[in-house]
């Protein structure tokens, strides 16, 4: 008796044991920040932690007297909530009042130097950015003046194109209402003659030039024009020679003057976000998946640093929902720079913990009911404990990634077509093309392999049952019963799946996960599937077996029950 009492406390001891442990791994496993559906805050913060931050980069442009570029700086560092921007922000103004032409240039150049030299400020256009300083009629013939003089022969090849009289809604330089053509071609004139177009770009402007020279078609060249009349009305001659530095293609220049319209408040933060990532074809990217929460993701990585905003456009992963910076332990510390260092290793430890602190947590509970339950192999128990805990670490993962149920509720920016003008617009042209697609979204094929997984599973527990109850030495009748009483069993893969579809739908119904029946009835068709296999391909075969070698005690026992 005080052995059996000290064999039950030795095994709680062990339960409990093991419960801790487990539940100190799933545990350590969610701390571990991922980067597989969504970029954890802390993260982006540790990231940025390590950087420049916009006040620098503030610093830096003032420093260099690009005074358009700090001021686009300045303002996304306040749309990013930076307190630090005052002492910048005197620095700046002070600059501007004791150079004049460099407040309304934005930057220094020496050929916007030579030709506007001599025109005051008081004859420059109303018109904002450096359309109001390439439009005014002084302003225009000292800037064609030196230009038509230029060795360049890309900047003579453009200013040619101002005459092509196929085009579709701009008109000639020469006609009447040919300025905005001419203000666009001389403030693109002056950025080629000082070598400020990125090489990339300036080779497909060259091609596109040239395509339109021998064809007459101007289609591609006029929407560049119309794109970059939309930006020199929006930026100042220094924002526009930092951005077109790093433009590669006419269809970046477009994507760009979209985000630009389609969200001006955040214009500063756009426009420092596609300077930061050296690349804005990865922002205008991110923007296309995410849209307005694109944009706040952008604001958040801003605040934090340079880095931040370069690994969330990198990723292309929506940032994930929470407050910002947080108190964290040392360790919590450490899992986080090790999970910047090492995005796949901490993701596999993470899902590794949940897997084995699952396992041990449903091995301890096991321990505390095993009066209560049938003894079975040491092979069929483990599949059941990996049965539960590999659905326990699909629960956690979702639970764990918000954006992995559902394809999320953000809306992308579709890039579209405005046309931009010298006055303000109270709407826009919009061309919306869609393709036809039969790719699958990954939360649906994650439904669809976790599903059938769960059944394979199911399927291995029948198959271990049926091999238990074969290996013991009792009576084929006895072994009949035995199958009869494992019927609910057999049945438990129809069950699962049930389940699986109801939970699916009932998820769906209350907004927690995206509506999709293909991935809620692909449980049930499992189900059914599973099912059929166990009853038809391997309880059936061995029942008639079982029948077969018990047929004389069979027909004894039949013998018997005969009244005759």
């Amino acid at each position: 008796m005080t052995s059996k009492s000290e064999s039950s406390l030795s095994r709680i001891v062990v339960s409990l044991a093991l419960l801790v442990l487990g539940g100190t791994l799933v545990g350590v496993g969610w701390r571990i920040p991922s980067r597989f559906k969504s970029v954890p805050r802390s993260v982006i913060h540790e990231a940025g932690a390590r950087s420049n931050s916009l006040i620098e980069l503030t610093q830096e442009a003032i420093a260099e007297e690009d005074a358009g570029l700090a001021s686009l700086i300045i303002d996304a560092g306040k749309l990013a909530g930076l307190e630090d921007v005052a002492a910048s922000e005197e620095r700046l103004a002070l600059m501007k009042r004791d150079n004049p032409h460099l407040a309304r240039w934005g930057a220094w150049d020496p050929f916007l130097e030579a030709a506007l030299d001599n025109v005051p400020i008081e004859d420059y256009s109303s018109q904002p950015g450096m359309l109001g300083v390439a439009l005014a009629k002084p302003c225009r013939e000292s800037l064609r003046g030196l230009l038509e003089n230029s060795r360049d022969p890309m900047v003579r090849d453009l200013l040619e194109t101002g005459g092509f009289t196929t085009y579709k809604r701009l008109f000639p330089v020469h006609s009447v209402s040919g300025r905005p053509l001419e203000a666009t071609l001389l403030s693109l004139g002056i950025l080629v003659q000082g070598d400020r177009l990125n090489p990339s770009l300036k080779r497909e402007l060259r091609n596109a030039i040239a395509d339109a020279r021998a064809s007459g078609d101007v289609a591609s060249l006029e929407d560049f024009y119309l794109d970059s009349l939309s930006l020199a009305r929006t930026l100042d001659f220094g924002q526009l020679k930092a951005l077109f530095a790093t433009i590669e293609n006419l269809n970046t220049a477009s994507r760009l003057r979209y985000a630009f319209h389609r969200r001006a408040d955040a214009l500063p933060l756009i426009y420092v976000s596609a300077l930061i990532a050296e690349d804005p074809v990865q922002v205008m990217d991110y923007l296309g998946l995410f849209g307005d929460e694109g944009v706040e993701a952008l604001r958040v990585a801003a605040g934090y640093g340079v880095d931040a905003v370069r690994m969330l456009v990198r990723e292309q992963l929506p940032l994930e929902e929470g407050s910002g910076t947080l108190r964290v332990s040392k360790f919590e510390s450490f899992l986080i720079s090790f999970s910047l260092q090492n995005p796949s290793l901490s993701l596999g430890l993470k899902y590794l913990f949940y897997f084995i602190g699952a396992f041990f947590v449903f091995w301890a509970t096991s321990g505390f009911n095993r009066y209560y339950r049938e003894s079975s192999p040491p092979l069929l128990a483990s599949v059941k404990r990996l049965f539960v805990s590999l659905a326990s670490v699909v629960v956690l993962i979702i639970l764990s990634e918000p954006y992995l149920a559902g394809g999320g509720d953000a809306q992308g920016y579709t890039f579209k077509f405005v046309v931009p003008v010298l006055a303000q617009v109270d709407g826009e042209t919009i061309i919306v093309e869609t393709e036809p697609t039969a790719s699958m979204e990954p939360a649906t094929l994650l439904s669809i392999s976790f599903f059938f997984i769960l059944q394979i599973l199911v399927y291995l527990i029948c198959l271990l049952k049926v091999r238990q109850v074969d290996k013991e030495a009792l009576d084929s009748l006895v072994k009949l019963k035995l199958m009869e009483n494992e019927e609910n069993l057999f049945d438990s893969g129809l069950y699962v799946g049930i389940a699986g579809t109801c939970i699916s739908l009932v998820l769906q119904v209350l907004g927690l996960i995206d509506a999709n029946l293909l991935a809620a009835y692909s449980s049930n068709l499992f189900g059914i599937l599973c099912v059929a296999i166990v009853k038809i391909r391997l309880v059936r075969p061995y029942k008639s077996k079982l029948i077969l070698e018990s047929q004389d005690q069979l027909i004894a026992l039949s013998a018997k029950g005969d009244p005759a």
